[in-house]
């Protein structure tokens, strides 16, 4: 018998540095099986890493092949695209949030626009998950006048809610102290216990000596090249 299939696979992928601060990538890989997870060691300060929006099919590769559940990216529908990507939570790199909207919205937007589940029900989801990591509720006002952390944190609710099957986890940890993320590795480990796959940068040595689960890999950056380390298993 065949195992579950991948849910997200590169193929000698090479990707330009699309916009200023983002370095090239090349030769790029690897596949991401339910229950994977790929750790990337990243510099503090270093320029940001282009393999997330290239991982959601956002932006296009110099050379190479990416396939989300076996599908290359650039031979999907849009509608197919949309569905796609509901299926993915992301932290990112750099600023997220819509500035019109409170942060209680932005977390449920995607929720809210892509499913056909009830708002009471998204937003209850919501506020478990910010209680989860120390909030009494994802913030209701906008953006500009939330806490660092409070943003950040419900970064992480926004990235988790509804279930997704990929995470792309972008330097998640910062501007949180270290005594906060046992929460958030706990949540990713159940996330890929379900069977999603993630992939998360980080600059924390907390994070990449984490045994998080059973089925992880770490790689760090060299230039444009992403090379392997030995693995850490529980």
């Amino acid at each position: 018998m065949t195992g579950p299939a991948d849910i997200l696979e590169f193929e000698n992928v090479t990707l330009a540095g699309v916009a200023r601060g983002y370095i090239e990538m090349r030769g790029l890989t690897f596949k991401l099986a339910p229950g994977r997870l790929m750790l990337i060691k990243v510099e503090a300060g270093n320029e940001y890493l282009p393999i997330a929006d290239a991982a959601e099919g956002l932006i296009a590769m110099k050379s190479g092949h990416i396939r989300w559940q076996s599908n290359p990216w650039k031979s999907i529908s849009p509608k197919a695209e949309m569905n796609a990507r509901a299926q993915i939570g992301r932290v990112f790199e750099k600023n997220s949030w819509i500035s019109n909207l409170n942060v209680n919205e932005n977390v449920t937007l995607s929720q809210r626009h892509h499913t056909t589940r009830p708002e009471a029900d998204i937003s209850a989801e919501a506020d478990q998950l910010a209680r989860y990591f120390g909030l009494t509720e994802v913030p209701r006002q906008r953006p500009a006048f939330a806490a660092k952390r409070e943003l950040r944190v419900a970064e992480w609710v926004r990235a988790l809610i509804g279930k997704p099957l990929l995470l792309l986890l972008e330097r998640p940890e910062e501007g949180v102290p270290d005594n906060n993320l046992p929460k958030l590795i706990e949540a990713v480990r159940d996330t890929l216990r379900r069977g999603a796959a993630a992939i998360w940068q980080t600059d924390r040595e907390m994070t990449l000596n984490a045994s998080i689960c059973s089925n992880q890999i770490r790689y760090r950056m060299r230039g444009a090249d992403m090379l392997l380390m030995e693995d850490k298993q529980p």
